[in-house]
């Protein structure tokens, strides 16, 4: 039975401002969660929903009013990650809420079982890395590229409004012609004509990623009729059912499993097992978030490197104990993590006490 739940507010700054489709970041406000059990076994998990709803229809605030509805499902029971979904599934959507709960839940029952939670999941050692990059000044884009292949990155994952995409897609691969390029489109083009899909299309691209907002899926399904380039599904991916959709209408042809937008880590490992070429993102959360993905992503089956990166590549401060950091292109699991209390309280901005 759970005795207490905490939320912690904690800013943090981005080393360099993020550029996506729809929104330019600077700061990431994330919350965690600290969770404890009567038998005083703790576990964290971190929620990554954004303060605006950009990415999907949840945000910070919304995750703090939704977690005060799991608490009062959850009082006075014993809950393991195995009847967690059952039980909350009174709530309608609010995915990343639950996620942040059953990670904490995944905690709890590695310690109970004598296990670190890379063990407890059978996770592996290591995981392949790809590099996002956002689209700016062009020179800057160009040498970030670079960088990346030059530390072996398996895949590159580009950024940009799709005014900026197309000309700037064009230089890039004047230069780097052989690339492994895929591009992001985050929902953000409908308005945008075949013609400019086609010239998308001849750049040999790994994947053209979520070009339509999340629930259009025959508009995507006719899009990929047409094109050569693989369209991956990510907003539009919140369950096993959905993935099914997309295959029976042919809406895409890989998906990009975020444990985070699916409700957790048990959807996740459902989906997983779908048979649909799938490959692992991350939500530009702390090491605490960011750890729990990485177990997920070292499992086998992904078709393409993890859209993940090292606790140092975001933030000027980081919430884990151990930093995580990407070598030649691969990440290094430890065994074990913890968080960085000090950090948190130093850093925090609010605290919401929902059981003491």
């Amino acid at each position: 039975m759970i005795k207490r739940a905490e939320l912690s507010i904690v800013p943090l700054t981005f080393k360099h401002p993020i550029v996506t489709a729809h929104a330019v970041l600077s700061v990431r406000r994330t919350l965690i969660l600290r969770l404890e059990t009567v038998d005083g076994v703790i576990g964290y998990g971190e929620g990554a929903a954004f303060e605006t709803p950009w990415y999907t229809e949840e945000t910070t605030q919304s995750m703090i009013d939704t977690s005060k509805l799991i608490l009062n499902l959850l009082k006075g029971m014993t809950v393991t990650t195995d009847v967690f979904p059952n039980l909350v599934s009174s709530i309608i959507g609010q995915h990343m809420a639950k996620a942040m709960w059953e990670s904490a839940l995944w905690e709890i029952e590695a310690t109970r079982a004598n296990k670190s939670l890379k063990s407890f999941m059978s996770a592996g050692d290591s995981v392949s890395c790809g590099r996002t990059i956002g689209i700016g000044l062009l020179n800057q884009t160009m040498k970030s590229i670079e960088t990346a292949l030059a530390d072996g990155f398996e895949r590159i994952k580009l950024k940009a409004s799709p005014n900026e995409l197309v000309p700037a897609l064009r230089e890039i691969r004047a230069v780097f012609p052989d690339a492994p390029l895929m591009i992001d489109l985050n929902g953000s083009a409908s308005d945008q004509p075949m013609e400019w899909f086609e010239q998308l299309d001849a750049h040999r691209l790994l994947m053209i990623e979520q070009p339509y907002p999340s629930r259009q899926f025959t508009k995507s399904a006719a899009l990929q009729a047409k094109l050569t380039t693989p369209i991956c599904l990510d907003e539009s991916i919140t369950s096993y059912d959905d993935v099914d959709t997309m295959a029976q209408l042919g809406a895409g042809k890989i998906v990009n499993i975020k444990p985070a937008r699916v409700g957790g880590l048990s959807e996740a490992l459902h989906i997983r097992k779908h048979g649909t070429p799938y490959w692992v993102g991350g939500m530009y959360e702390s090491g605490i978030g960011r750890y729990h993905t990485l177990l997920f992503a070292s499992l086998s089956g992904a078709s393409f490197p993890a859209d993940m990166s090292g606790t140092s590549a975001y933030f000027e401060q980081d919430l884990l104990d151990t930093p995580l950091e990407v070598e030649n292109g691969k990440l290094t699991l430890p065994d074990s993590v913890q968080p960085d209390w000090n950090v948190i309280e130093r850093l925090r901005e609010e605290v919401i006490t929902l059981q003491t």
